[in-house]
């Protein structure tokens, strides 16, 4: 076979069947689904098919395949909730920068398989137990990392131990890798989570101590391909896969520099600096456009838009005109905690209470509303064909319809903290709570 038919068979290898959502941000990694009847509004007793407990504490996204639901959590011995993101900012640990001592007592990292027509926990495997080596964010958990899932399994990676596991979707483990376990800036704690294709899974390791990227055989385990960047610093997004118009390509960004690499051999294609990457929301994109950003509490930042098919070194300046490689560039649009979303002709971004609305064609602002009654939005938007779903960390939550006008469909709230994002499949959606994952359709 020639080197374009193994490309073209490996671009069309999916990550489980089209309605699955088995991945951090679905299928593409972008947070987009399929159109489907999903309910416009929703509350403790409307629309909720199944709420499901899940012990420990996990900002961990459920992932869906099939009839089956994986969760991550971890389950300490000296139970303790992640504050609200105004409480763990305003905690003297994070004034402090971060130099709180690790926690007393152990930890117990687990995943869990729950059906998804009923919510019935089907088993829970504990992927290791001991204490922390490093503190974490008040407001985080020791379980951030969304595992990835295909028909044979589950993959699951938890930071605070740099464990990387295989188990089959009876819950019987395949294979585990050890990557090191590795500071992360003022000990946040760790959040980018394994990216899956074409039988591979990707992973970054961006922190305090190394910097690098590695690629595994999903089926054993076995490493394929590791790049290691001389400089290092933390990163908590999730890499991309960029199924665009020219090629496919593996996208991952770190502090003041996104890479772009040959998903099969780790070649690097092009290269991006000069400006912050992102760091915390994940990278978006469409078949013709990629889209990041990254700002700070204290600083905004532009959303930028790069076009398929760069070559080579790409340098940004924020305080000249777009480079070569730039399609646009969109001032004070570049996201907070959430990462972009792209859906009816429009680039959405999210920064605390406030979403921001850019053309897709010529990075145009439409709009920039402050969602009424919202406080600060953690968990990424999804979009469900021409509506856009978003749900604030205090259980508020808005359906958009999609497009370059602001209108709000519907309205909603649940009495629980949210971070992690929404999971949607065949007209449901799944949302993760502090201590419950709820089912939500007509």
């Amino acid at each position: 076979m020639t080197r374009f038919g193994i490309a073209l068979s490996f671009a069309l290898l999916s990550v489980g069947r089209s309605e699955d959502w088995p991945q951090f941000r679905g299928p593409n990694g972008t947070g987009v689904s399929v159109d489907s009847p999903i309910p416009l509004e929703w509350s403790s007793d409307k629309h909720i098919a199944w709420k499901a407990p899940v012990p420990g504490a996990g900002w961990s996204q459920p992932v869906i395949v099939g009839n089956l639901v994986f969760v991550t959590s971890a389950i300490t011995d000296r139970p303790r909730q992640p504050k609200d993101y105004a409480s763990g900012t305003a905690d003297p640990y994070t004034i402090s920068g971060g130099s709180a001592p690790p926690p007393d007592g152990s930890v117990d990292w687990r995943v869990f398989a729950l059906e998804l027509r009923t919510g019935v926990m089907r088993w829970q495997r504990s992927v290791a137990s001991g204490k922390s080596r490093y503190p974490i964010h008040p407001s985080s958990t020791y379980a951030n990392e969304t595992p990835a899932a295909d028909e044979r399994a589950v993959y699951v990676f938890f930071g605070a131990i740099g464990m990387l596991v295989g188990f089959d979707h009876e819950g019987q483990m395949l294979w585990r890798r050890e990557l090191g376990v590795y500071r992360q800036q003022n000990n946040t704690g760790a959040a980018s989570s394994p990216r899956l294709f074409g039988g591979l899974l990707y992973l970054q390791c961006f922190n305090e101590e190394q910097a690098f990227l590695v690629c595994l055989e999903a089926k054993s385990g076995r490493e394929k391909w590791r790049i290691v960047r001389d400089e290092v610093g933390t990163s908590w997004s999730t890499p991309l896969i960029w199924r665009n118009e020219c090629r496919t390509e593996l996208i991952a960004g770190g502090p003041k520099l996104m890479t772009s690499h040959d998903p099969l051999t780790g070649k690097e294609l092009w290269r991006a600096s000069g400006t912050e990457m992102p760091l915390i929301a994940s990278i978006s994109a469409d078949t013709q456009h990629l889209y990041f950003g990254s700002r700070s509490p204290t600083q905004g930042g532009a959303l930028y838009a790069f076009n398929a098919g760069l070559e080579g070194a790409q340098r940004l300046d924020p305080r000249q005109r777009i480079s070569k490689g730039e399609s646009w560039r969109a001032p004070d649009a570049a996201p907070g905690m959430p990462s972009p979303i792209v859906a009816a002709g429009c680039v959405y971004t999210l920064n605390e209470a406030v979403l921001t609305c850019v053309e897709v064609a010529t990075g145009r602002q439409r709009y920039q509303k402050r969602l009424p009654g919202f406080r600060s939005v953690v968990a990424s938007p999804v979009a469900v064909g021409n509506k856009v779903v978003i749900i604030d960390e205090s259980g508020n939550a808005v359906v958009l319809r999609a497009g370059p006008e602001f209108e709000i469909l519907g309205q909603s709230r649940l009495e629980d903290r949210f971070w992690a994002s929404p999971a949607t499949s065949n007209g449901m959606l799944l949302l993760r709570g502090l201590e419950h994952v709820y089912c939500i359709r007509q």
